[in-house]
């Protein structure tokens, strides 16, 4: 709440004035930060102007096949992000919440500089400490964080596991409820500032 505070508030007034502009708050998350997007994607007491980015989308729709979703480099493949892209009605009006735990699969960071190269903004959810350590595997040398207008730090433990049970080995993972809080914040803050403007 505190360590994100500035940054939030800031990421709010972008999708703020991306909803007052007409336009959807894109979510793309990779792994479990899938959960981020459910998170903000059409649930009780959240905002509308969402829509999720999934890559399993690009099965359902035909557009691929489902051994090549399933391949253990699948995040490694850079056209996926430009399949994925051109599977939407996406509108210039249109931003992005992308979200990976270390920001340096190709995918995602291809995905962000699409969106960068259309002049769209880019909001990354990234550990800041699992990234900063994480080998650059894009060509473009960069990594999701290099690339987005804001970044907001999750926060979880790097190994994402926090529960010392037994003194032997640490379990359960921090990072989706982190990624949910500050879904909250964002959804609480980008309404507060909406009203404020006396926005319906």
């Amino acid at each position: 709440k505190e360590a994100d505070r500035d940054v939030i508030m800031q990421a709010s007034k972008m999708m703020g004035d991306c909803m007052e502009d007409n336009g959807v708050v894109q979510l793309f998350g990779l792994d479990h930060g899938i959960a981020f997007a459910m998170e903000l994607g059409y649930r009780a007491g959240g905002l509308m102007p969402f829509h999720k980015m999934q890559t399993v989308d690009l099965v359902m729709k035909g557009i691929i096949s489902e051994d090549e979703f399933n391949k253990k480099d699948f995040n490694d493949d850079v056209n996926m992000a430009h399949k994925l892209f051109d599977a939407y009605n996406i509108d210039d009006h249109d931003m992005y919440i992308m979200v990976s735990f270390a920001g340096n699969e190709p995918i995602i960071v291809e995905a962000a500089l699409i969106a960068k190269a259309k002049g769209q903004k880019v909001i990354a959810v990234i550990n800041k400490k699992l990234s900063d350590k994480s080998e650059v595997k894009h060509s473009s040398g960069k990594k999701l964080a290099d690339i987005a207008d804001l970044v907001i730090d999750n926060l979880a433990d790097e190994n994402d596991a926090v529960l010392d049970v037994d003194k032997t080995h640490k379990m359960c993972q921090l990072a989706t409820i982190n990624g949910n809080v500050i879904a909250q914040m964002i959804t609480a803050e980008t309404y507060n500032y909406l009203t404020s403007q006396g926005k319906d």
